[in-house]
């Protein structure tokens, strides 16, 4: 019988954490984790439950294989199984005094693990994505999706096709927004998981377990603020990278299609993804009404739909079998009044298409109005000044992030996770003043410009 899910708090902590093997925990951040770790958070949130502790030497070691002795123990903390307190041994590989006997036994008896067909456990043996998802869904006892739903020869993911044994757990991650595939179509089912990459799925299944829903993919998104238009915006981070430039009435997202080397947003490949904010000054004065009737008579072929976001009415066009989706928000009041925001999407009909057509309508779902961002034909008075004083500050440790403050719409386009003995860089990039500035974390630095968008220095 499968135990139910701890009650869990859906209110993350913005600690690190790392597995317990020791019985020692540690209160903060690791030192071999840094706060902007993609996996941070999943880490965090089971180390708050108490689902994992910390190594000896308080270490993480987030890059290291999971074992399955290593992945039972977490099943155990994170479902509230009662670790065992029986002797009897029962696969040839497990003895009393491993320190994962009582974990092991008691998954085992709460029928969430079993032997294999020589009755051993394999506990050093890694486990790779495909067990993994199986082991995760049967011990939540998840709702696995029917196969016949996707009909003909449909594959799950690029690498994962309906025949594969593990199918039915694939299908249930991609739903759930717990997998998502890498820039090629691919998630590789066969490959070992990292402790971090285990920590994230098993904390999207939980999260999806007890909230009902998918995973909230926008929570690992960073919040856009337009420096020319009236709108904010989530835009992808972790999971995708998202490129961009802004115009004096347009502001461009897009993510390339890495498999077929694309370098222009100009034109739609088989995976790119395209968001376009636009402004469109209605200079003939059309009233809602007749801004949206315009709107119909051109595009005759598409579906329409009227909503509202906040106090303004919007007319939505698709081209589902083109994986298109625009939006008209027509302003009645504030400094845009009469002046109708246009949000475009578009993805190719890849692999990807699917996926990128997700991240989209999530992007779209974050997209809002805010009165009082952006201006209105022209670039910004104070921009020299600011330039100049960015520029008296190249070189100044300490004085980075108080330079990146001077900006209103700085986002990062590149970072170097690594870089050459100062540790991460981080590449902002702001259209205010069209510099990309070079930004070293440890020293809170600039190090260097360029003019425009580059990560060429």
């Amino acid at each position: 019988m499968k135990m139910p899910v701890k009650k869990i708090i859906l209110f993350v902590v913005f600690l690190l954490s790392c597995f317990s093997f020791s019985g020692m925990a540690f209160a903060g951040s690791f030192p071999d984790v840094s706060e902007d770790h993609e996996n941070y958070q999943a880490i965090q949130f089971l180390k708050d439950n108490g689902y994992i502790g910390g190594y000896a030497d308080l270490t993480f070691k987030p890059e290291n294989d999971i074992n399955r002795a290593e992945a039972v123990k977490i099943l155990v903390g994170a479902l509230d199984i009662d670790q065992s307190d029986t002797s009897l041994v029962l696969f040839g590989d497990v003895v009393e005094a491993d320190w994962f006997f009582p974990f092991v036994m008691g998954a085992y008896e709460a029928d969430v693990i079993k032997g294999d067909s020589n009755g051993l456990f394999r506990p050093i043996d890694t486990i790779n994505l495909a067990e993994s998802l199986k082991i995760i869904s049967e011990a939540l006892s998840v709702d696995l999706p029917d196969l016949a739903s996707l009909g003909g020869d449909q594959d799950i993911f690029g690498d994962v096709s309906v025949d594969d044994w593990f199918a039915q757990y694939a299908l249930f991650a991609r739903e759930n927004n717990i997998l998502f595939m890498d820039g090629y179509g691919e998630v590789h089912p066969g490959d070992s998981m990292t402790r971090a990459e285990f920590a994230e799925i098993m904390y999207r299944y939980i999260r999806v377990s007890e909230d009902g829903a998918a995973f909230p993919i926008q929570e690992y998104w960073n919040s856009y603020s337009s420096g020319v238009l009236p709108f904010e915006v989530s835009v992808p981070g972790n999971f995708e990278k998202f490129f961009y430039g802004e115009t004096d009435d347009e502001v461009v997202f897009w993510k390339p299609d890495v498999a077929y080397f694309q370098s222009s947003p100009e034109r739609i490949y088989p995976n790119t993804a395209k968001f376009v904010v636009s402004l469109d000054d209605n200079a003939e004065g059309l009233s809602l009404d007749e801004y949206f009737s315009n709107v119909r008579m051109v595009f005759g072929g598409a579906q329409f739909n009227e909503f509202e976001i906040g106090d303004f009415d919007v007319l939505e066009v698709g081209y589902p079998n083109q994986f298109i989706k625009d939006w008209y928000v027509y302003i009645d009041q504030g400094s845009f009044e009469g002046k109708v925001l246009m949000v475009y999407t578009q993805n190719g009909t890849g692999v990807l298409s699917a996926q990128d057509r997700k991240v989209l309508d999530t992007m779209m779902a974050t997209f809002k109005y805010v009165e009082g961002l952006g201006f209105i034909g022209g670039g910004d008075s104070g921009s020299v000044e600011v330039k100049d004083e960015i520029f008296e500050n190249i070189l100044v440790e300490g004085a980075g992030q108080d330079m990146l403050d001077l900006l209103s719409d700085e986002i990062i386009v590149e970072t170097d996770s690594i870089g050459v003995g100062t540790g991460p860089i981080d590449y902002y990039y702001s259209s205010e003043v069209d510099l990309t500035l070079k930004y070293e974390r440890a020293g809170d630095v600039i190090l260097d410009y360029r003019d425009g968008q580059t990560t060429a220095f």
